[in-house]
């Protein structure tokens, strides 16, 4: 891959905090490896390791030796890692950290790996001590990237937005979704804007429902705190959900352009409107550790939304997310209307198209078509599919990619203030409706409560 040779004019300083947690383990130090053995990138970034523990360098970076694979450019990664026992939230530890980073005046991004509860004591001491602020005399840049959830309700974003707008411009912050980096939900654009067959027909006139899923097979395991805190709406929903909502039915953009493009996907965010859901708590879910046993938190919730404006005004909108369920999947199902014509016989089902996103990532197409015979017209399903594994091999991580993203300062793939303030707007509404009802209780490892299927059956619909 080629990029433009003056974003490397000076090295890159990434600065991980919370680098002994999670999220640092399983996803960000093997995409920060993946970048390192590509020669685009290669000897042109630091990362600065900081968390709360003692810890010497080699020991450090010997807790990545079971998701790094051990291969020549391994040791010479490791050298590019410097390791710092750092309080985020106390300036004066800040202090210190500017002063290194001052010695070499690189570009600078900030990853905050963090629990969302600290991040605004964090960004405040980052913005204290000046480390939001580019070098001018080197032409350098300074970005951060925060992950979700990006506060727990309305009124917490708008804080945390207040704090971070108050020291870094929009252009700098990078709020990530990693299903923002999964190729099928980018390749919705494409899909969408790029063929005329399908955008011309995308639409309430053709289009009789869509199904958005979003199913875990295990159960809240060492999450049980931050889960009873916040259940499934906020966990999945949204976020993943409702971003993968909005660019599925956005209107198209003027250009392919961030600032286009998250309006349109902002547009539809403000449009959104709650009609109905179900909740429910798998068996068990009581006793998992650091959950209450009064808690009515649902570990499931299926809901039907509709989108006021023209395009979809009368088309319902079905999702379900939950966990401990029969099936780890996530899949866009768009159903077309039934074609009224009873010229065969045989199959009537709708056309159905399914954006694959995981496990299997690909597209599928259902269509009818004649089951072979001499004269006889009796018709049969036919699914089409399309894998991403057999045109393009092995797909890079979610997370490569969008720090690949933020290096070049592409935002397209990240959310906006005004995105995140109107998800919750909407998400608040759910949780106000949801949160005094006892959740139904299922099953773990069955496909949810005993009338999920009557909940989408009442509208003369199913499951696809």
């Amino acid at each position: 891959m080629e990029f433009n040779k003056e974003i490397f004019e000076k090295s890159i300083d990434i600065v991980i905090f919370g680098a002994t947690g999670d999220l640092a383990h399983r996803k960000l130090f093997p995409s920060l490896y993946n970048l390192y053995t590509d020669s685009s990138f290669k000897d042109k970034f630091n990362i600065i390791a900081l968390g709360r523990i003692d810890s010497s360098n080699s020991d450090f970076t010997s807790r990545f030796n079971d998701t790094i694979p051990q291969k020549k450019e391994r040791d010479d990664f490791y050298n590019r890692i410097k390791y710092f026992k750092c309080d985020f939230t106390k300036k004066s530890e800040l202090i210190r950290l500017k002063v290194e980073l001052d010695k070499v005046c690189n570009s600078r991004i900030f990853y905050l790996a963090l629990p969302p509860a600290i991040y605004n004591e964090t960004i405040s001491s980052l913005i204290d001590t000046g480390l939001n602020i580019p070098c001018k005399e080197h032409s350098t840049f300074t970005r951060i990237i925060l992950e979700k959830p990006f506060g727990h309700n309305l009124e917490s974003s708008i804080e945390l937005n207040k704090t971070i707008l108050s020291g870094f411009s929009e252009k700098q912050i990078f709020r990530i979704d990693h299903y923002l980096g999964k190729e099928p939900v980018q390749n919705i654009f494409s899909f969408r804007f790029a063929n005329n067959i399908f955008e011309n027909i995308w639409n309430k006139d053709y289009i009789d429902n869509i199904q958005i899923k979003v199913l875990e097979d295990m159960g809240v395991e060492d999450r049980g705190a931050f889960y009873d805190a916040n259940g499934a709406l906020i966990d999945v929903f949204q976020n993943h959900i409702l971003q993968i909502l909005s660019i599925l039915t956005m209107e198209k953009p003027h250009e392919f352009k961030e600032e286009y493009i998250r309006e349109e996907k902002n547009n539809i965010l403000k449009s959104i409107i709650y009609e109905s859901s179900l909740k429910a708590q798998y068996k068990g879910y009581k006793e998992e550790n650091n959950v209450s046993s009064e808690s009515k938190r649902e570990t499931f919730i299926a809901l039907k939304l509709k989108i006021q404006n023209d395009r979809w005004s009368s088309i319902p909108i079905y999702v379900q997310t939950g966990k401990y369920l029969n099936e780890k999947r996530t899949e866009i199902s768009v159903i077309f209307k039934k074609n009224g014509s009873r010229l065969f016989k045989g199959s009537n089902k709708p056309n159905i198209l399914k954006f694959l996103i995981q496990p299997d990532l690909g597209i599928e197409l259902n269509l009818l078509g004649k089951i072979p015979s001499v004269s006889d017209y009796i018709l049969s399903d036919i699914d089409m599919l399309y894998k991403y594994s057999d045109y393009f091999g092995e797909l890079k991580s979610e997370y490569e990619k969008l720090l690949i993203d933020c290096i070049l300062g592409n935002q397209i793939n990240f959310t906006r203030s005004d995105e995140i303030e109107n998800a919750w707007r909407l998400v608040d509404k759910i949780e106000n409706d949801i949160k005094n009802i006892s959740p139904i209780i299922y099953e773990p490892r069955s496909k949810g409560p005993s009338n999920l299927d009557e909940f989408i059956k009442k509208d003369s619909r199913n499951w696809e």
